[in-house]
């Protein structure tokens, strides 16, 4: 790939075990990191991995991945286009996150009911945490100082505290939580609750981070996924599966003000650095939707297609 690490979305194809490398200049997949390469099984089959969200590291040089089939966390180096490292976790790890001031790598194991903390530099196991039934997403606060975990099988949510790597205490937040995001004051949680059911619809949490209290409950969609706010944190962007839609959730008005429709099966999304497109990986469809967006308006202007499978989006 060399060096030019600009303008660069990374997308985890869970059903092809590869990362479809984009060009958000031109919008297009400029190419492919196999997973498997150098992996390969003792009858030369390659082995299903499942990676299912990825993580950049601080100086934007590898790429860290979870294998929701493999159990295993693998380091891509973006400048060989290979995989470099395998570290064993938890049975189906799904989320990850990385922070520097603790040289610690924590990831979800959903299967397991814990997060694994590994060590930064070497990949060494440092501690399991136990959490809730089906830990799925995960977050640190803006200090690093707390990792919050959302437990999609039982409807609350860990928080661990990171100066110890120990559970500090379990909230309830509402059911299904899926995904969800810290505002920039890192006061607020919006936590995406999703559902199973189309009688139900789905709901966005308001959580207040200081004191652990739910601040208001909103309906949004019939199956919302991911979410993600926008540059200045007026609106909310969240995918809705079962809609093919995304919708756009007013913070200040606190209702839905409009709805884009993309691909079949929508999941993962992000903005480009400069704010002025939104990405939108469709599982069904192996596309990426791109969303023009700006004060007046917003629309899709481009399908690319990417892997079998895309999952989560990392942009750069």
């Amino acid at each position: 790939m060399g060096e030019n690490f600009k303008n660069l979305a990374f997308v985890a194809n869970m059903g092809e075990d590869s990362i479809s490398v984009v060009n958000l200049d031109m919008f297009h997949e400029r190419e492919k990191i196999n997973l498997y390469s150098h992996y390969l099984t003792a009858i030369g089959k390659k082995p299903f991995l499942g990676p299912h969200d990825a993580v950049l590291d601080y100086n934007n040089k590898y790429l860290y991945t979870t294998n929701s089939h493999d159990s295993s966390v693998r380091v891509v180096d973006l400048i060989q286009n290979k995989v470099v490292k395998d570290f064993a976790v938890g049975s189906c790890p799904s989320h990850i996150a990385i922070c520097k001031k603790k040289k610690a790598i924590y990831v979800s194991n959903t299967d397991s009911n814990s997060i694994s903390i590994l060590d930064m530099d070497t990949g060494e196991l440092l501690t399991q945490i136990p959490t809730g039934n089906m830990p799925h997403h995960i977050k640190l606060s803006n200090d690093r100082e707390k990792l919050y975990v959302l437990n999609l099988g039982s409807d609350n949510m860990t928080i661990i505290d990171t100066n110890v790597n120990d559970m500090e205490k379990t909230i309830p937040v509402n059911g299904n939580p899926y995904h969800m995001v810290l505002n920039k004051a890192g006061n607020i949680l919006f936590i995406v609750n999703t559902s199973f059911s189309n009688m139900e619809g789905g709901s966005i949490t308001l959580l207040d981070t200081k004191e652990y209290r739910i601040i208001d409950k909103i309906r949004v969609g019939k199956m919302p996924v991911e979410a993600i706010l926008d540059k200045h944190e007026e609106n909310l962007y969240i995918t809705d599966s079962e809609l093919n839609a995304v919708n756009v959730f007013s913070i200040k008005e606190k209702r839905l003000v409009d709805r884009i429709y993309v691909g079949r099966m929508p999941g993962s999304i992000s903005f480009t650095p400069n704010y002025k497109y939104l990405l939108v990986s469709n599982v069904q469809d192996n596309t990426l939707s791109i969303i023009e967006v700006d004060k007046y308006r917003r629309k899709m202007v481009q399908t690319i297609k990417v892997g079998k499978e895309p999952n989560c989006i990392v942009v750069i």
